[in-house]
């Protein structure tokens, strides 16, 4: 039976870091808390009285209650103790995608406002390279340093103080008092379609990202995590470190991905919850199946999408439970399948009624979709502080989302009868063709029904019909290794599972398709690098489409 909490004043305020670390902290402080990958992990006591320690380095900085403190690291202990321990002092942390650089990196510096960071070595020199531009930026920590790093950036006139005058610093007495409705920090968006935006987090909605997860997945102090995406995201924060932390189970931390090496480390971390992003649950359901997979200690994966294809199989293989939810940084997850609910192939879950209301309308006239007929996903809160307070030092953009009262996603789909929400795609993502708006997650569904295909992107080209008519269908396609297909067989094996005016006219073989960190594949990239001489095209090959 689905079962969410009942949200109150005293439990949303027992969301923020503050109480969640002190109350860990006197209950169970012998408790593992936090472990990098398979070695000895800090105690809930030890994690406490470190996070305590770097806020008072912050702190004896000049860094205060509502200031903004950039976080660049990738995985590893450190940016759990900053992420904490900057909130501690009732700042704000800003974790930094770590593969920004140049224009996209001072976009961001700039943007927060922040006057301090902490960063990894390897990513000192790019601050060096845009230290002209940066407007507020003073002081830089280094996470792995060596003087000479240090030396560099104060060349650069920006202050380098080393990670160690944090970690040994006088920790602070106890965490600023903090409540749900005051900002945990600043989240960037990826910036696929244009400059990133910050989405002012709350921590009314980090608690809400990680309360669905304790609910749906019936999360406990046994539970244990495996933690392999990037932590400068909130799905790796929000999602599983945070709701791991507030029932009172252990984080193991990994430094990445790897589908090769998945279930050999959550076996080695004795994980029983872990998240996948993107294409991850293919990549590992491509691995060569063995007969002990299902010989594992998870018992679910959150799976954002799952494929409807595989799910099914998957599950079977490793002996899981595949909870697909559907959510954004600005909202939280607004559906999910509960542990208790029956698996329907895709689908995202049903709306969490008892925290949002979810509606399907007409993009165009505002108007509520009846079940069946797909529209825009809109969302509004039934609870104050759980939703974004609004991209930083973008107020229109914020009013633009947030108009009629209620948060505009931008995606597309539909709740069927019982309930269920169907998705469709990214509004930005639809193609338009014949009349008909297309959904690229369908194309590329159905793309990677073939069995020599391994991954799919499907995107909009301009028609040669003339700027602004229509659209044409281009899919950029990877093989399976060792395969190979002609263009001309997969054009008809799409042609025999899609409506006429869905099937790609172009089809590109390449080796890679543009991903940022968190695997989602970067449509702009794609519909700007356009048609290619490596292109096939269906009607340059004289290939009739019926229809």
């Amino acid at each position: 039976m689905r079962s969410y909490t009942t949200l109150t004043t005293e439990l949303k305020d027992g969301w923020t870091v503050g109480r969640m670390l002190s109350r860990q902290a006197a209950e169970r402080p012998d408790a593992p808390a936090l472990q990098w990958q398979s070695e000895e992990p800090l105690s809930y006591g030890e994690l406490y009285e470190r996070c305590r320690r770097v806020a008072g380095g912050l702190r004896s900085l000049g860094v205060q209650r509502g200031d903004k403190v950039l976080i660049m690291l990738p995985n590893r202990t450190e940016i759990v103790l900053s992420w904490f321990g900057v909130t501690l002092l009732g700042a704000a942390e800003v974790p930094i995608n770590t593969a920004y650089k140049t224009s996209w990196l001072a976009h961001e510096v700039n943007d927060c406002g922040a006057r301090v960071a902490i960063v990894a070595e390897e990513f000192v020199e790019r601050f060096e390279e845009i230290a002209d531009e940066l407007k507020e930026l003073t002081t830089i920590f280094v996470v792995g340093d060596s003087s000479e790093s240090r030396d560099e950036l104060t060349a650069q006139s920006l202050a380098a103080h080393s990670w160690s005058e944090l970690i040994q610093a006088e920790p602070i007495a106890e965490p600023e008092e903090t409540h749900f409705n005051d900002v945990m920090g600043v989240l960037y968006t990826s910036g696929t379609t244009g400059a990133s935006k910050g989405v002012i987090v709350p921590y009314g909605l980090s608690g809400i990202f990680a309360q669905a997860i304790i609910d749906s997945a019936q999360l406990t102090s046994d539970d244990v995590a495996y933690v392999c995406n990037p932590l400068f995201h909130g799905n790796a924060q929000f999602m599983q470190v945070l709701p791991i932390m507030l029932t009172g189970g252990r984080v193991s931390l990994w430094p990445k991905f790897s589908a090769s090496r998945w279930l050999s480390q959550v076996r080695e971390s004795g994980a029983t919850i872990t998240n996948t992003i993107g294409v991850i649950l293919q990549f590992i359901y491509g691995q060569e199946p063995q007969d002990d997979d299902a010989d594992n200690p998870l018992k679910r994966v959150l799976v954002q999408p799952a494929p409807k294809d595989i799910v099914e199989d998957f599950e079977a293989r490793f002996g899981v439970t595949c909870l697909e939810g559907y959510g954004m940084t600005e909202i939280g997850v607004v559906t999910y399948r509960h542990m208790d609910d029956p698996l329907k192939p895709g689908a995202a879950g049903k709306p969490i009624d008892e925290w949002f209301d979810v509606r399907i309308e007409d993009p165009e006239t505002g108007e509520p979709r009846p079940p069946g007929e797909p529209g825009a996903i809109v969302v509004r809160p039934k609870s104050s502080g759980i939703l974004m307070q609004g991209y930083h030092n973008l107020p229109e953009k914020t009013l633009e989302a947030w108009r009629e009262l209620w948060f505009h996603t931008d995606d597309m789909a539909k709740l069927d009868e019982e309930g269920h929400l169907i998705f469709a795609d990214r509004a930005k993502d639809m193609i338009r063709r014949r009349g008909e708006n297309i959904s690229s997650y369908t194309i590329e569904s159905n793309v990677q029904e073939h069995p020599a295909v391994n991954e799919a992107a499907a995107f909009a080209v301009a028609s040669d019909l003339g700027e602004g008519s229509e659209d044409e269908v281009k899919v950029c396609v990877i093989l399976n290794d060792g395969e190979e297909v002609d263009p001309t067989e997969l054009h008809d094996f799409c042609a025999e599972r899609m409506p006429h005016f869905a099937v790609p006219r172009y089809i590109e073989f390449v080796s890679e398709i543009p991903r940022t960190p968190n695997q989602k594949v970067q449509k702009k990239k794609l519909r700007d690098r356009g048609i290619t001489e490596e292109t096939w095209d269906r009607e340059a090959a004289g290939v009739e489409l019926r229809g």
